[in-house]
């Protein structure tokens, strides 16, 4: 009889970015740590020739494009596991640090689970899932509430989504931005009836006291704020309003108020936004909750006929 390799839990999907030396520290920093009942996918374009000789213990998967967003859909379609990690360059996994995260999806309408990035050395919060603030969208959270108020989002960069609905978002949203792809991520699968949860004991390891994507830009604040509008119906009038309270919070901080000038510009952008939208691709949870209640059943139902003949 062939011998088939037991079918994963989770799959690790990593995608080799521009920095090749930050994406081998990631990759080493997982085969370090490893996870039982799971498997390694590294995406890229091609290019990448595996100078350590590592096709024994994971999976290379070739993509026709150095776009994230595809690379990621390339591995996410080749995973075998029922949910996807995805880790991005620059991010250190840690001793068992997968475990509370998947315990999160226990939770039927549990989508998406955001890590906790600390500090390397320091062992400061980067990054506890992110929320929108009065001066930034999609900004990082550095403090995990006591209350235990969950995060409003997952960066794409560093999460754990059920693997269908990562699937499916990957052909909702043309995009080659990280950031607008985990805010658009956020705002489909919210309105596909998914919700986000931070696992607080989920830690990841980052060589510095903020992320990159991060960074206030003009592009930034066009594309987060293009998005919000597409949601919850903006205009100019309520861009310019959001724009004028974010210029006032951040008025001590001036490299922010770029970003602050991306977001008063949004509604001239808009109708390119809405043709890279596809909101009908992502899978429903209501879908996804009547299989859930209905496969118990079935089982009992065909092993009572299996006794019965």
């Amino acid at each position: 009889m062939p011998k088939f390799p037991p079918i994963p839990r989770l799959s690790i999907v990593i995608p080799i970015g521009r920095d090749l030396a930050a994406f081998e520290s990631t990759l080493i920093s997982v085969l370090e740590n490893p996870v039982d009942g799971s498997e390694i996918l590294v995406c890229h374009d091609g290019s990448y020739q595996d100078p350590f000789e590592l096709g024994d213990e994971i999976r290379f998967v070739v993509a026709d494009s150095k776009n994230p967003l595809e690379l990621i859909s390339a591995g996410a379609s080749q995973a075998r596991g029922r949910f996807i990690h995805v880790l991005s360059d620059g991010l250190q996994a840690t001793s068992g640090w997968t475990e509370k995260a998947l315990e999160e999806f226990e939770a039927y309408d549990c989508g998406v689970v955001a890590p906790v990035i600390r500090h390397d050395a320091e062992g400061t919060i980067v990054s506890a899932g992110w929320s929108d603030a009065v001066g930034q969208l999609c900004k990082s959270r550095q403090k995990i509430a006591i209350s235990g108020k969950q995060p409003t989002g997952a960066y794409l960069q560093a999460s754990f989504w059920r693997r269908e609905l990562l699937r499916s978002l990957t052909d909702a949203l043309t995009t080659a931005d990280w950031t607008e792809a985990s805010y658009a991520f956020h705002h489909l699968a919210c309105q596909a009836g998914w919700k986000s949860s931070l696992a607080r004991d989920s830690e990841l390891l980052y060589a510095g006291d903020s992320l990159p994507w991060n960074k206030p830009s003009v592009t930034r604040g066009v594309r987060t704020q293009c998005i919000k509008n597409h949601f919850s119906g903006g205009g100019w009038t309520r861009t310019l309003s959001a724009a004028l309270w974010a210029a006032f919070a951040s008025l001590t901080r001036p490299g922010q108020l770029l970003e602050v000038i991306g977001r008063a510009l949004a509604p001239s952008a808009s109708a390119r936004l809405d043709s890279r939208l596809r909101p009908n691709e992502v899978a429903s949870c209501n879908q996804h909750e009547t299989i859930m209640s209905t496969t118990p059943r079935t089982h009992a139902i065909e092993q009572y006929q299996r006794r019965a003949a």
